[in-house]
């Protein structure tokens, strides 16, 4: 892997849900990933918090998320999605991937600072995640703190929250 390489950072485009879908599949277990629906509807509602990273036509990486009222990501409505409110104060992430080759060379970095810096932009109170334990300090690292162990068990995975306050 290179620490640097070069990409194309941007909001995806529903054409290319079907390429998103995949890497979501490739980096989650088939019990914890996103459905091509909830992919669709997170785009088609929060286009600007739907970020994808791309090298030579290749997609590499992305991030998304919605806004709801829920201060917590704990609810299995929110992580479908379906319960999202466009008005919301708070932005809850429910995918990060990065393809396994292309991990550790900032790419997921630059695709949290994407949705937090839409994030602060929209004057939105916080944003929340669940992450697995070898993650927590990657979270840290960019402005979030440990909340706790979640109570969800989305996908039989033991998830921790963390929260950043904006």
């Amino acid at each position: 892997m290179s620490a640097s390489i070069t990409y194309e950072l941007r909001p995806i485009e529903q054409s290319e849900l079907d390429a998103a879908h995949a890497l979501e599949l490739a980096c989650y277990p088939v019990e914890a990933a996103a459905t091509r629906e909830s992919f669709a509807f997170r785009q088609q509602h929060f286009p600007g918090y739907f970020w994808s990273a791309w090298q030579d036509n290749e997609l590499i990486g992305l991030s998304c998320g919605v806004r709801t009222a829920e201060s917590s990501c704990e609810s299995d409505a929110v992580k479908s999605a379906h319960s999202a409110e466009a008005g919301g104060n708070h932005l809850v992430i429910l995918s990060v991937a990065v393809a396994p080759k292309h991990r550790c060379s900032g790419i997921g970095s630059a695709l949290m600072r994407a949705l937090i810096e839409r994030a602060e932009a929209d004057q939105l109170a916080t944003i929340v995640l669940m992450c697995e334990q070898h993650l927590i300090a990657f979270y840290e690292g960019l402005g979030f703190e440990y909340v706790a162990v979640s109570a969800s068990t989305h996908g039989g995975i033991e998830w921790h929250e963390m929260r950043r306050v904006i």
